[in-house]
């Protein structure tokens, strides 16, 4: 009987050990800036003058306007031409640089790649942005318009997040910032080195508010993907500078950081519980209370318009959480649910019109034309 009694408690603390072990892990890809995230690399199979076949593999295999890129130039590849179980074959809109038999490239859902000049030919000033943590560096497209578009990428993104919608941005004459927040290459480190999952992120956000209103702004739009989006509605929830924002543009946001997780926790394989597991150590390690970074159901105060994008087929953050925030404001919310999109991909599954409709939400809030000509 002893025996027994013994084995079970060896067995229960090998349990606990393990998960523990998981759950520092698990917060670890939360938290750790040093963690490098998914990146697919591919060899160039066959090249022709407007074709490039690639391995085939999920990525690739998405329909829609997508990118690849290597060293400092890229290629924009449009929809399937041909495709096997081994090769997928992609008609190639363009490319810096002619690609090549065996050349690895790394696959691209942002499209384009370096700043705004060398991807998209357009002019821009690098500029930093003071904070409380030190100055940010951010890419400023200049506009003639008083009201600034502030872009804020998601989680392990970057700044090329944001080229996608900077052609339009720039047609319709809006200044636009493309921000850093902190622990981005480039941009100073928080106090313990550690992601907050936007819960003091967001404060980077004002900093690039405050920027725009005393270099001529009258107000502003922000834009975010993914925890970008989590940032702009924290930003909404603690700012001072909230009367300043015009309107609001989320492409697949993290509205629920508990969902979010779990969702890949799933995916992994895990039992729900673990999830809660995860948290405890990431709000153990951040001091993170994951129970306050639920924003699925905004409350009354929030009368900021809103353009809501989201893919029907978001591996990373579930679509219902966009469905129930657009349904707790009907009115202040414009919901664009696109089918067969994942995560923050709503512009590649078709660009024209994720950006008609983007160009109708800001000449709605903005009283301007599609050409920039109004009031503002």
């Amino acid at each position: 009987m002893l025996t027994i009694v013994y084995v079970l408690i060896i067995l229960v603390l090998i349990l606990v050990l393990f998960t523990a072990i998981g759950g520092w892990i698990g917060s670890g890809r939360l938290l750790l800036v040093t963690e490098v995230w998914y990146m697919v690399t591919l060899g160039v199979i066959v090249v022709t003058e407007d074709t490039v076949t690639l391995p085939h593999k999920v990525e690739t295999a998405y329909h829609g306007t997508y990118g690849v890129t290597w060293q400092n130039d890229y290629a924009v590849l449009g929809e399937i031409v041909a495709s096997d179980t081994q090769t997928v074959t992609r008609r190639m809109i363009k490319t810096t640089q002619p690609l090549s038999t065996g050349l690895l490239v790394t696959w691209n859902i942002f499209v384009y790649h370096g700043d705004p000049e060398r991807a998209l030919g357009l002019a821009y000033d690098d500029v930093r942005i003071p904070s409380q943590l030190g100055p940010l560096p951010a890419w400023l497209v200049p506009g003639q318009r008083t009201t600034w578009v502030l872009l804020v990428h998601g989680f392990h993104a970057s700044r090329e997040e944001g080229l996608r919608v900077l052609p339009t941005l720039a047609q319709m004459g809006f200044p636009t910032l493309l921000l850093t927040y902190r622990n981005d290459a480039g941009a100073p480190k928080s106090p313990d080195h550690l992601y907050h999952l936007g819960d003091t992120e967001w404060q980077d956000i004002e900093a690039g508010v405050r920027y725009a209103l005393s270099h001529g702004a009258q107000d502003v739009v922000l834009y975010g993907w993914s925890m970008g989006g989590f940032m702009v509605e924290t930003f909404l929830r603690r700012s001072s500078n909230v009367a300043q924002t015009r309107a609001v543009v989320l492409d697949a946001p993290i509205l629920d950081w508990h969902k979010a997780i779990d969702t890949q926790m799933h995916k992994l394989h895990f039992p729900h519980w673990f999830t809660y597991v995860v948290e405890w150590f990431a709000s153990r390690r951040a001091g993170i209370n994951f129970a306050a970074l639920n924003y699925e159901r905004p409350p009354r105060e929030r009368i900021t318009p809103t353009l809501l994008f989201h893919g029907t087929a978001d591996g990373m953050v579930p679509v219902e959480s966009s469905d129930t925030f657009a349904q707790a404001l009907p009115g202040l919310v414009t919901y664009r649910r696109v089918n067969g999109a994942d995560h923050t991909q709503a512009w590649n599954v078709d660009p024209q019109a994720y950006e008609d409709a983007l160009k109708a939400f800001l000449v709605r809030v903005s009283g301007s034309d599609s050409r920039g000509n109004g009031i503002l």
